[in-house]
């Protein structure tokens, strides 16, 4: 091995040596990246429901049909108290109070609260019209949301909103109009209060909490009630895309007779059913496929017996309903 006058070897002569040692350092995996607290959230809620199904302890909820025929906004519309919704030859319109505004997204969560108390008192297959709770944290842990004041008053607005609410449904055409109108609640009695800013609610002081479901909102219920996972609804409380995704193929797979092929896009089609806004450029079919898997590998994480696949075609994509006998009934009543 030559060295310089100087006393330093030869990069060249180096090489070799440094090739052999750093072949023998053992591989150091990656280090991913922390998950964010939203993703940890949901992963989280996704495991808890996996574990309540395989043990057969989960927590179960009920909707009505109503959910599906008056679908709301997804989000807070902008200077409107009106929303409209065209599925075909049918019609969807809500008009909201101009104190209280129009109910949107996550407001769905007191039609769900509601409708499962009802159907816990089920006497002789009749829903009671008089709903009664006893505390508001009663609602708030049943949906696992936070046991503070800010969250309390929140749901305060969402009963405001649902109630003051008027919904209309029916077919339009050009030479006929049949159309119903009908309210979710006839009356309700709840204890409200703009001072609440303590970090836990009280207990004594907000009992007897008590409201009044309408007649049609009552019968359909009484009808229709299929099963959901509560677990679910929290989970997706923030994503109301992804809840009433959800709740849209429980209840067509609950009613389904026989094997449905419903379009993704055009008359008729899911875009419609679920009142999805937007996807109308050329690249909008594809944007709407891409949401539209996304949401149904998402639903599948929750319920993986759900009987529902997608059908992709150069021309058109479908989504089918393959129904399977007692598929949602599996879950164990309360």
């Amino acid at each position: 091995m030559k060295i310089s006058k100087d006393g330093f070897r030869s990069v060249s002569e180096l090489l070799p040596g440094l090739d052999r040692q750093i072949g023998e350092l053992p591989e150091i995996p990656p280090v991913a990246p922390p998950l964010s607290k939203r993703r940890q959230k949901r992963l989280d809620g996704i495991t808890r429901i996996q574990l309540q199904r395989e043990k057969h302890k989960q927590k179960i909820g009920y909707l009505a049909k109503p959910f599906l025929l008056c679908g709301l906004p997804f989000k807070s519309p902008k200077q409107t108290n009106h929303y409209r919704r065209v599925n075909g030859a049918e019609v969807i319109e809500i008009t909201g109070s101009p104190e209280y505004g129009l109910p949107f997204g996550a407001d769905i969560l007191v039609l769900v609260w509601i409708s499962t108390l009802a159907i816990l008192n089920l006497k002789d297959g009749k829903v009671p019209r008089v709903i009664e709770f006893s505390r508001a944290s009663d609602m708030l842990k049943a949906l696992g949301l936070p046991l503070d004041g800010r969250t309390y008053r929140s749901m305060q607005q969402r009963f405001l909103r649902i109630f003051n609410a008027t919904f209309f449904y029916g077919k339009k055409s050009e030479v006929r109009v049949n159309m119903f109108r009908f309210n979710f609640f006839d009356a309700v009695d709840l204890w409200f209060t703009p001072d609440l800013d303590s970090a836990s609610l009280p207990g004594d002081d907000f009992r007897n909490n008590r409201v009044v479901l309408s007649e049609t909102f009552a019968s359909d219920l009484e009808l229709n009630h299929p099963p959901i996972e509560l677990e679910a609804v929290k989970l997706w409380a923030n994503k109301p895309w992804q809840l009433y995704f959800y709740l849209w193929l429980v209840y067509r797979c609950y009613v389904a007779k026989g094997r449905s092929k419903i379009a993704l896009m055009g008359p008729g089609s899911l875009k419609e059913q679920c009142g999805a806004e937007g996807y109308k450029a050329a690249q909008g079919k594809f944007d709407f496929r891409a949401k539209i898997k996304k949401g149904l590998a998402d639903v599948k994480l929750v319920w993986p017996e759900c009987p529902v696949e997608l059908e992709l075609q150069p021309d058109r994509d479908y989504i089918i309903i393959f129904p399977k006998k007692n598929v949602i009934h599996e879950h164990p009543k309360q």
